[in-house]
């Protein structure tokens, strides 16, 4: 029999949380948390911002599975107009974390086997920052566009008066190239 618990408090800008009592309950116990977030690095030059969601946390025999519903807002550049735009990632997975300390005495247990799971800290906390940042990446757009209405790329103009209307000349250096080879 599992006990379900929603916590009194939140992960407001925080995404480590401390477990050691969770570890100490039956397999199965669970708590909740809000998480509110105002950001999150992804990369050296992308942010997730407004983060909103849901971390729950389940203790099971050798481990704490995460599980988190979340979304969040990204700035991200429209590959066809080049204009910066908003773009909503919306992001649900489940991540286990293994206990690496005894909660009772502090001793490390290391792993039979090569375990690639992320681990519980030496504090006894389970920190969602990583896996939450891996999953709102895979969770953007491979292609980013700002909508069905996007104009696409702004048109060029040439500085030739005599031409009508707007002029895309982005392969003018190709052109030219090309005449080079011709007079040859």
């Amino acid at each position: 029999m599992s006990r379900h618990a929603t916590s009194g408090w939140s992960l407001e800008n925080e995404t480590a949380v401390n477990v050691a009592t969770l570890l100490r309950e039956e397999i199965g116990a669970s708590r909740r948390f809000p998480i509110t977030l105002d950001r999150i690095a992804l990369d050296d030059d992308l942010v997730a911002r407004d983060v909103t969601g849901e971390l729950r946390l389940t203790r099971l025999p050798d481990a704490i599975l995460a599980r988190v519903n979340a979304s969040a807002v990204v700035a991200l550049e429209c590959q066809r107009c080049l204009d910066q735009y908003d773009q909503a990632v919306d992001i649900r997975f489940d991540e286990e974390f293994r206990v690496a300390y005894d909660v009772r005495n502090g001793s490390e247990i290391r792993p039979e086997t090569d375990d690639e799971r992320f681990t519980i800290s030496e504090k006894h906390e389970v920190d969602i920052r990583e896996p939450l940042r891996q999953e709102f990446i895979v969770g953007m757009p491979m292609r980013p566009t700002c909508g069905p209405d996007c104009q696409g790329p702004p048109a060029i103009q040439d500085d030739d008066e005599d031409q009508v209307g707007p002029v895309d000349n982005r392969f003018a250096a190709l052109a030219g190239l090309l005449d080079e080879r011709d007079e040859r």
